[in-house]
């Protein structure tokens, strides 16, 4: 925290921080040197100690550096809005504090750091409109963002064939029933079959809806989340295999109703009918 002077307290300068926060972000503009001394004014901030604080931010602006080099994002953001709120205007500072936020947004996918990551790059424009530094992180986030759009919408296609491919195997497996006309150990054990595939079906159908959920939401979990579904969907895809394999099997075992008589046995029958 700042160091202004005995007289003022670490409570003002956290309400002068927030307040002068507050003002860039509703206005969506840097505040002007007269709302800064207006700000000052109310909590009882002399000008002396505002330029005071002014050139001890740079001492903020080294520490966030550091912060930054070990992916400390949000010990670097801290460090930053400190010194951004006592020199607004300071591009260099700027740059380095929507930097952080994009650290923080690779790491977490927050919403409020991509809103973030905009408001200062408006604001770094703002002050230089061909700052190239500016534009390369606004670069960056929109290619970040339609890659895990690309993600999102494999995963989910990807899960709409596996449904679609279950749906067509219990349509064609709905004729098994049929082919006996008494129920056996082998209709039993298709039963479970095809009620087994039907539970991987549901639970399919669940991951989906998580999926879509975590893209509606900007989950701040989705990467972790996106693994463990791969991996559930890797393995319903393996057992999906197995029973399909194990139906197959069933259905080689079956005797056919229309296996034809010998010669031999419809000779008999008609010399018994004779007689």
């Amino acid at each position: 925290m700042t160091v202004i002077s005995k007289s003022v307290s670490s409570s003002v300068i956290e309400n002068y921080i927030q307040r002068v926060t507050e003002l860039s972000q509703s206005s969506q503009r840097i505040p002007t040197t007269e709302e800064l001394e207006q700000i000052a004014s109310e909590l009882g901030i002399e000008p002396e100690e505002i330029e005071a604080a002014q050139k001890q931010s740079h001492d903020h602006y080294i520490r966030a550096q550091g912060y930054m080099g070990l992916k400390h994002w949000d010990d670097a953001i801290c460090e930053l809005q400190e010194a951004v709120a006592f020199n607004p205007s300071n591009l260099d500072m700027l740059v380095t504090l929507a930097s952080s936020y994009m650290g923080r947004w690779q790491e977490k996918h927050h919403p409020e750091d991509e809103k973030n990551i905009r408001f200062r790059i408006r604001q770094c424009l703002a002050i230089k409109p061909d700052c190239q530094e500016a534009l390369n992180l606004l670069s960056k986030l929109s290619q970040s963002l339609k890659l895990r759009h690309r993600i999102l919408t494999t995963i989910v296609l990807g899960l709409s064939g596996i449904v679609i491919g279950v749906g067509s195997f219990l349509w064609l497996s709905d004729v098994l029933p049929y082919i006996l006309n008494k129920e056996s150990k082998i209709e039993k054990l298709e039963q479970q079959f095809v009620d087994e595939i039907y539970q991987l079906r549901q639970q399919q159908e669940e991951i989906t809806d998580k999926i879509l959920a975590i893209q509606q939401s900007n989950n701040q979990r989705y990467q972790s989340d996106l693994n463990l579904m791969q991996s559930q969907i890797n393995r319903l895809e393996r057992q999906l295999t197995i029973w399909q394999r194990k139906i197959l099997e069933l259905e080689k075992t079956k005797p056919s109703k229309l296996t034809p008589k010998s010669s031999s046995q419809g000779t008999n029958d008609q010399i018994i009918e004779n007689r």
